[in-house]
Formats: C-alpha cells, sequence, structure tokens
C-alpha cells in the first residue's frame, strides 16, 4: 500500500505568504493520518508519507528547529533584512531585501574577461602573466571586488547586519571576494546561503528574479522532488 500524500497535484509552489498555512495544513494532516512529520537530510524540506514540503529559503529550517510544530511556532511573521549578492567575471549585482520587498539595489561592471572568454585572474592563474591588455583587466578584477565589499559595508552601516546574504558565485571569485580589501562584513555567525540556481550574468533584473525564486516553496512526491 503506497504511503500517503497531501492532497495537491504535485510538484506546486507556494508564496511565503502561504508558508504558515502550508506547514498547518500538513501538521493536520499529519495528526488524521496518525504520522509524524520528519526533518529530511539536508534539512531543507519536511516530510510527510510520500510528500516532501520544502519552506521558501527566505524561512530556512534552522540548525536548532526539531519538528514541523517547532518551525510554525517560530515562523516570523514576513522575511526579515536579506542581502543578496550575485557575482561572475566582470559584473556583480547585489540588493538589500527586507519584508520580501526591495529596498537597495546596485550592479558594478567592468572589462575583465580577455578574448578567449577567460577572466583575466584565471588566465595568470592557468598561463602565467599576459604581456598585452593585463594590467587593465586585472585593476578591473580588483576594482570590482572592493566596490562590491564597500557597499556591502555602506548597506551594514545603513540597514544593520542582514539575516542572511544569499549568493551565487564561482568558488574561486567568492574566495577572492572574501580576501580583498577591505575584506567583507561578514562574520563567523552570519548565515550565507548560496542560492542553488544555475543564473545568467549578474544584472538587477536577474539578481530580483532570483530572490523572488527564494520567496516561494515547493510541495513534490518524494521521487519528484
Amino acid at each position: 500500500m503506497p504511503s500517503p500524500s497531501l492532497p495537491r497535484h504535485s510538484p506546486t509552489t507556494f508564496p511565503w505568504e502561504d508558508c504558515e498555512e502550508i506547514c498547518e495544513e500538513t501538521l493536520a494532516e499529519a495528526r488524521a493520518l496518525g504520522l509524524t512529520v520528519t526533518c529530511s537530510e539536508d534539512r531543507r524540506a519536511f516530510i510527510l508519507g510520500e510528500s516532501r514540503i520544502a519552506p521558501p529559503l527566505v524561512f530556512p529550517i534552522g540548525p536548532l528547529c526539531t519538528s514541523l510544530d517547532h518551525f510554525v511556532e517560530n515562523l516570523p511573521v514576513e522575511p526579515g533584512l536579506h542581502v543578496v549578492l550575485l557575482m561572475q567575471a566582470g559584473a556583480s549585482s547585489l540588493a538589500v531585501f527586507e519584508g520580501g520587498e526591495v529596498l537597495r539595489t546596485k550592479t558594478f561592471k567592468r572589462y575583465v574577461v580577455r578574448g578567449s572568454g577567460r577572466a583575466q585572474p584565471t588566465h595568470l592563474n592557468a598561463k602565467g602573466k599576459s604581456r598585452y591588455g593585463s594590467r587593465l583587466r586585472l585593476q578591473n578584477a580588483r576594482a570590482i571586488l572592493e566596490e562590491t565589499n564597500e557597499k556591502l559595508h555602506d548597506w551594514w552601516s545603513e540597514f544593520g547586519t542582514p539575516e542572511t546574504v544569499f549568493y551565487n558565485a564561482p568558488v574561486r571569485l567568492w574566495a577572492d571576494l572574501r580576501s580583498a580589501k577591505p575584506v567583507p562584513p561578514f562574520t563567523e555567525s552570519l548565515s550565507l546561503v548560496r542560492i542553488p540556481l544555475d543564473l545568467p550574468k549578474p544584472t538587477t533584473d536577474v539578481l530580483l528574479r532570483a530572490y523572488r525564486s527564494l520567496c516561494y516553496g515547493r510541495i513534490s512526491t518524494i521521487d519528484a522532488s
């Protein structure tokens, strides 16, 4: 006999405004079926039978969350203060959000990509110094990291420390940002969450669409998740 699941078309998405209602429906369904709602191993979803209920990433399942009841009891009224940062070679887009609404945005673009399509710092790491054009590209690569971190510091001063920084960046570029001067205003206790999407070159529009996706949860069956 198959395991029960929520009586919904699957998969389906829901906005953050409906998260509490969805979770309470899940709890009611679990009680009616005499089942226990469990947390997935990656702590990204709750499991009821064959149903997988993933809350919006703006409402993460925290490390101290012990059950869906506990999650609902501690669910905030609305998303908190968030910073989103998208980076690729030659482009950086960042924004501040609160209550699901955008407060500030900023995008930096600079020439750092060689004719072959390889970013200058990556080229130097693999091939050594270039004879032509490398100085400008390297200066631009450093400048965009500095500008990004300076803007982050400005927003920390203006809005305070955010609850979460959502980011999407290549591993090497993220490491370069962390070691740039000034260093980003990240502390050990700050929640840094990678956006699990394959995104195009950062622009303000791309960033806004990426954050919107973080504001939606998902209900699916186990084999469809």
